[in-house]
Formats: C-alpha cells, structure tokens, sequence
C-alpha cells in the first residue's frame, strides 16, 4: 500500500507536493468502508485527482511511472550510458540544473518504507531509505565524491557501495545482486504497484489476455465484462504467432468475443463468435484492458493508479469501480485505487449508510484532491479536506461538493474565453 508519494521540480512541479493517502481523524464519514487499519494508522483505499486541462493531474500518474520504472531499470547494463531521463521544471531561470526529487512512503511484506532520491540527468545526488523508522542506507554526492553508508540492517548490501553507477540507484543495485531485502521492494513496485497511462491503456491488454488464456482471473474478467453491459458472454483468446514479421515480437493474442444469437422473438437461440478488434467499441476494449489489472489489484492487495479512468467508460460504470475498491466486501484485502478524471458526478453520488441512517458522498473529503496551476504555471495538489474557502472556513461533508466545484469555489477548473474570434463585421 502507499502511505504518501512527494515530488519537486520534475515536470509541471516546482515546489513539492506530495499525495497523501492517510485518512484525516477530523474526517469521520464513511470510515469502515473507505480506510482501513495498518500499525495504529488510517489509510485511504482510493483517491481522485479534479483539474482542469492542463494542470498537471496526469503529471502525478507520470511522476509515479516513471518513479517504478527507474528503481526496476537503473541498474540495467543497457543504461550505464544513458541520461536519466528526468525532465525537471523549465518555466523559471532556477531549477532547470537543478535535481528532481522522489519521495514514496510504502507498505511491503507488513513493514513501513520511507524510500527517495534525487537526480539530475547526470547522475543520482542522494538517495536514502528506511526501514521501520530505521536508516537502511544513505546516499549523498558532495561535488566530488559519491557516497553511499550501509547500516547493519542491510548488512548484506555491504560491497556493493563501489558497483554503483553514478547514474543507477543503488536500491536497483542491491536487488540486481540479490540482496533480498531489496529484491522484495523491487518485485513490489514491478508486481504490487500498476501504473495505467492515459496514453497508452492497452498496455495492459495484453496482461488480461495472459490472465484469461491462462484461466487465472477467466471468470472474474468474464464477470466483469458481463456487468459492464458488454453483451458477451465469453471469450475466446488464443496465442498465434505472426508470419514474415519484422516486429520484436511475433506473438500476439487473437481474441473473439462470444455474442448471443436471437430469434425474432428474442429467444436465444445460439452463439456467434466475432472478431474483438474488429466488432466491440472502444469502451468495451477499455473495460477488457482494464479488467486484468483491477482483479489482480483487489485479488492482490495490491495499488492500481490509473489517468483517466473514465476515458470511453460511462460514468455509471466509472462509478462501479470506484465502489469495487471503496466496499469491505470486493476489497478485503485493502488495495487501493487512485485516479484523476473529469467525471463530476462521482462528486455528487451518495451512498446509504445504514449504521447513521443517511446519505453520504461515494468519497471521503480526504480522498478528494485538485491540481491547480499557478501564475507561473506550475501545479499544486490539495484535498478537499485541506481545503479553506474564502470566509477561512473548510467544507463541511454535507457541502454540494460537484456543484460547488464547477462553479470555481475550490479552484482547479478552467477559465475560458471565447474559442474563437470573430472578424469584425460577422454577426455572432
């Protein structure tokens, strides 16, 4: 689980801001459903990111990418001669040489982690991590010399100080050489942590694919489509191997999607198998993408943090999700979800809660933040809870929270003039 994740001077982000995924004690409402319990403190199971275009709320999901994916590769012989590619602050005259920053708070294997680093395209500067509260290693470059101290916990990492690249973590190097305290934090963020790009969902496809041609998750990811209103009522994926292909890859997975066939008093009658690629709308192949890692995450206890969910979904199905991770029942094992979207009506939905006899919203104040760029057009991140309006005082929860927001009073919208100017003379 994440506890916290903080970032400084690496894309729209100049000062640090940091996502917060503990649950505010002053924040009472729907406390058994959306947080649960880890070592006497609160945590968060989802969390949605409101902005405008523009504001740096995919710069979040981005900062997180690429945060897992340097601690897995830096260490790798195929990077010894590459940059780091950090893309720091550029819209002021100071922080372009200066370091981005990394900071994630994390639970693995039932222990507390306080894990970060700072680089520049060069090389690391500092990097440190505790374990428990206690200093595992630190790292710090002085303007000459490189260091690195070991303490005793990770006594078996002694050694490997001088292995290190100045352009590789020496967490990553650790693990490369097995030593299994880190080999455990790696595999987490390869194997606990899912990050889906806005971009680029259909990464993922390939991973429900695995997941249904194997028949691991076969009929949650069947069950999942069924209740998505998809109409099919099976899958069949098979592997098949391209001919006279100058792709890396020559397999691929063939995917049919099995339709009801009716007669014309609507009786069924049969089945017809169609082609998946070729038949089902984009949002059918966004809930198939989507559906391996959101059973893995909540059959794993694991964290899916995804940008722009509710891209090609229909919010009643957004809305699904979201109440999939937030219910005790479909999430016993407290993974956590976190997302931004454009979606409002998440903001307005209530749950019955049955113990107070009352609505609630869907989302705790805690789990709802904003991304707002400044004048200098760099983002801030903060939480409803945080969040003071113009008389100083906060929102309380029985607050129209979609309605207040599109009308501009926590920020994070859009200001937007005319789109198009007309020619003098033209009528309007």
């Amino acid at each position: 689980m994440i506890i916290r994740f903080s970032i400084e001077n690496f894309l729209s982000f100049a000062a640090k801001q940091t996502l917060d995924l503990t649950a505010v004690s002053t924040c009472k409402e729907r406390l058994e459903e959306n947080t649960f319990e880890f070592d006497n403190e609160s945590l968060l199971k989802s969390a949605v990111i409101y902005g405008a275009n523009a504001s740096g709320k995919s710069n979040l999901i981005h900062a997180l990418q690429f945060f897992c994916q340097f601690v897995r590769s830096s260490s790798k012989d195929s990077m010894s001669s590459e940059e780091i590619p950090v893309i720091p602050f550029l819209l002021n005259q100071w922080s372009k040489e200066e370091p981005s920053k990394f900071e994630i708070e994390f639970i693995c294997d039932e222990k507390k982690f306080r894990y970060g680093f700072h680089a520049t395209k060069q090389m690391i500067i500092r990097e440190w991590l505790y374990e428990q509260g206690k200093l595992a290693f630190v790292r710090a470059f002085d303007g000459e010399d490189d260091t690195i101290q070991v303490e005793n916990i990770w006594k078996t990492a002694h050694g490997l100080e001088e292995r290190t690249r100045k352009n590789a973590l020496f967490l990553s190097v650790c693990a490369q050489f097995a030593v299994p305290e880190a080999e455990k934090i790696l595999d987490y963020f390869a194997a606990k942590l899912h990050v889906i790009s806005g971009e680029s969902p259909n990464l993922f496809r390939n991973y429900t694919c695995n997941q249904v041609h194997s028949g691991e998750y076969r009929n949650d990811i069947l069950d999942f489509l069924r209740n998505a209103d998809t109409h099919i009522v099976d899958l069949t994926v098979d592997k098949r191997e391209r001919e006279n292909s100058v792709l890396p890859s020559r397999k691929y997975f063939d995917i049919k999607s099995h339709h009801n066939i009716y007669d014309k008093s609507g009786q069924i009658v049969g089945q017809v198998q169609l082609p998946f690629d070729g038949l089902e709308s984009l949002g059918t192949k966004k809930a198939f993408a989507l559906a391996g890692p959101i059973i893995d995450t909540l059959k794993t206890g694991s964290v899916l943090i995804v940008d722009e969910l509710d891209s090609r979904l229909h919010p009643i199905f957004t809305r699904q999700i979201v109440k999939l991770f937030n219910s005790c029942k479909t999430n016993p094992l407290n993974a956590q979800l976190v997302f931004n979207t454009h979606d409002t009506n998440l903001l307005s939905y209530k749950l019955y809660d049955e113990k107070a006899d009352k609505d609630e919203y869907m989302f705790r104040r805690d789990q709802i933040y904003f991304a707002e760029k400044d004048n200098v057009e760099a983002t801030h991140i903060y939480s409803l809870i945080e969040f003071k309006k113009k008389d100083d005082k906060k929102v309380r929860n029985d607050a129209s929270f979609e309605k207040d927001y599109l009308n501009g009073i926590y920020g994070a919208i859009p200001y937007i003039g005319e789109l198009i100017s007309l020619p003098d003379g033209e009528e309007k």
